[in-house]
């Protein structure tokens, strides 16, 4: 699963309008579910088993969390893809909140290299760093990416431009209008709203 959730409250207010993006995934039916992410600058990557009760908790930090996309997939050959991607990942303990590389952009990189699959939500601030060119991380269109302008179209992408670390569109597959700053409209449902998770 794909999951975001709100910057807190007490971070500071240029950061309140932004996502913080993260992975949790089962490797096996009788295991329990990890997650992956990057916190901060100075937490690195952090990669690790969770409880049944924080897989289900519809909040995180005092925030709504939301599912941003769920996937059923080889569990044993997606934790050996992850692994394998946290182990190599160039930009571990570096760490810039805007433009990036942060969370988001460990969080979308991570996506498009594993046989996981999602699109990050438009104010994941930092998920379109870097020089890119391919197949977008929800897999369904494609994207030209430099670290400060770009463009991205594809069914769950929509269209949208990029800009400094920004995002601007038009979403197709679910309809949406995204303004930076501003949650998608209409906004997505969050666990509390919509159960929505694997058995």
């Amino acid at each position: 699963m794909v999951k975001q959730v709100q910057i807190p409250d007490d971070m500071p207010w240029y950061s309140q309008f932004a996502v913080h993006s993260y992975i949790e995934y089962q490797p096996t039916p009788d295991q329990s579910w990890r997650r992956i992410e990057i916190i901060n600058e100075t937490s690195g990557i952090r990669h690790y088993e969770i409880t049944d009760k924080e897989l289900h908790s519809p909040s995180r930090w005092g925030e709504s969390v939301h599912i941003v996309a769920q996937k059923k997939e080889n569990g044993p050959k997606l934790a050996n893809e992850i692994a394998s991607f946290a182990r190599s990942y160039p930009d571990a303990n570096r760490y810039v909140a805007w433009p990036g590389p942060n969370s988001n952009t460990f969080a979308e990189k991570l996506l498009r290299q594993t046989r996981a699959s999602g699109h990050l939500d438009h104010n994941a601030v930092g998920k379109d760093y870097g020089w890119y060119l391919g197949r977008t991380a929800g897999g369904t269109g494609l994207e030209v990416q430099s670290p400060y302008f770009g463009l991205a179209a594809g069914m769950t992408e929509g269209i949208e431009l990029h800009f400094i670390g920004l995002t601007a569109g038009v979403g197709i597959w679910p309809p949406a209008i995204k303004l930076p700053f501003i949650s998608r409209l209409p906004p997505r449902a969050s666990m509390g709203e919509k159960a929505s998770l694997p058995e």
